[in-house]
C-alpha cells in the first residue's frame, strides 16, 4: 500500500510541475452525502462552508451493506430513505474534501480526496437468536483518482464533452460498537473502486462538470477470522459488502 501512494503522490507532483499550472486548472470543495432524502437539511452548512472558500464540489450518495451466509440473505435494518427520524437521518451519512487538477482544454486530470463517514445499522448476524444486533461503525477514507475528457475538442468546439472517472479509496473504520465488543478487527478494512461517466461542461470563465459513479469494494465488511474471546467466529461464513452510487458536482476555478 505504502508502494502505491507513493507512486500516485510522484505522479500528482510530475503533473502539477510539468507547466505551468493556473488558478484556473483546479477544482476543490467540501463534499457531503447521506443514505436519507432530507439528508439536504444537515448538508447546508457544507455548502455554506463551500461559498466562504470559493469551492465548487458538491455529491450526493446512497450507500448499501449486502450481507448473506450458507444460508441466504440475512437481515439488515439500515434506516429508511424517507424517515425523519434522528436513526433515519444521521444513521448513514459523511462528510468530507476533494481537490483537484485538470486545465480547462485538457485531456487528464487528477484528483484526492478523503473523508469521515458514519454509519449505524441492525443486523441479525445469529439465525438461532430471533434478535436485531446494533452496529455503529465511524470510519475514515481517504484516495485518489483520474478523470478523463476523452473528446476534448467538442469541449472547445460545442461547450460540452462526456468524461469518465476512475478512482480508489482506502477504507477504515475505528471507534466501533458492535454485539462482540469494541474491537476493529470484526471489520475488514481495504480498498474499493469508483467508476463513474458524466459530461463536462465550459464557458468563458469556468468549466463545470457533473457524473454518477458506482463503488466496488474489494474486502469484506466483516473479518471472517475474527474470533471472541470464548473461541466464538460470529462472521465466519458471512458475506458483506457495503455498496456506494453517489452524484458529483464540481466546478472548476
Amino acid at each position: 500500500m505504502k508502494v502505491t501512494f507513493r507512486v500516485l503522490l510522484v505522479a500528482l507532483v510530475m503533473m502539477l510541475t510539468a507547466g505551468q499550472a493556473k488558478a484556473g486548472d483546479f477544482f476543490y470543495g467540501l463534499t457531503a452525502d447521506g443514505a436519507n432524502f432530507w439528508f439536504m437539511i444537515p448538508q447546508t452548512p457544507v455548502y455554506f462552508l463551500n461559498s466562504l472558500i470559493g469551492g465548487g464540489n458538491a455529491g450526493q450518495s446512497i450507500d448499501w451493506l449486502r450481507v448473506k451466509d450458507d444460508q441466504g440473505k440475512i437481515k439488515v435494518r439500515q434506516g429508511k430513505y424517507f424517515g425523519f427520524k434522528a436513526k433515519d437521518l444521521f444513521g448513514d451519512f459523511g462528510v468530507g474534501a476533494t481537490f483537484g487538477y485538470q486545465p480547462k482544454f485538457s485531456v487528464f486530470g487528477i484528483y484526492v480526496n478523503g473523508g469521515y463517514h458514519f454509519k449505524q445499522f441492525d443486523m441479525q448476524p445469529d439465525r438461532s437468536l430471533n434478535a436485531m444486533e446494533k452496529y455503529r461503525l465511524p470510519s475514515w477514507t481517504a484516495g485518489v483518482g483520474v478523470r478523463l475528457t476523452p473528446i476534448v475538442s467538442m469541449l472547445e468546439d460545442s461547450g460540452w464533452s462526456p468524461i469518465i472517472e476512475l478512482g480508489t479509496n482506502y477504507n477504515q473504520v475505528f471507534s466501533v460498537k458492535a454485539p462482540y465488543g469494541n474491537d476493529v478487527d470484526q471489520f475488514g478494512k481495504g480498498f474499493t473502486t469508483r467508476i463513474s461517466a458524466g459530461v463536462r461542461f465550459t464557458d468563458e470563465d469556468n468549466a463545470y462538470s457533473i457524473s454518477l459513479g458506482f463503488e466496488l469494494p474489494h474486502y469484506n465488511y466483516f473479518n471472517k477470522d475474527f474470533t471472541t474471546a470464548d473461541g466464538l467466529q460470529p462472521y465466519k461464513n458471512i458475506d458483506a459488502k457495503a455498496y456506494s452510487v453517489s452524484l458529483k458536482m464540481s466546478t472548476e476555478f
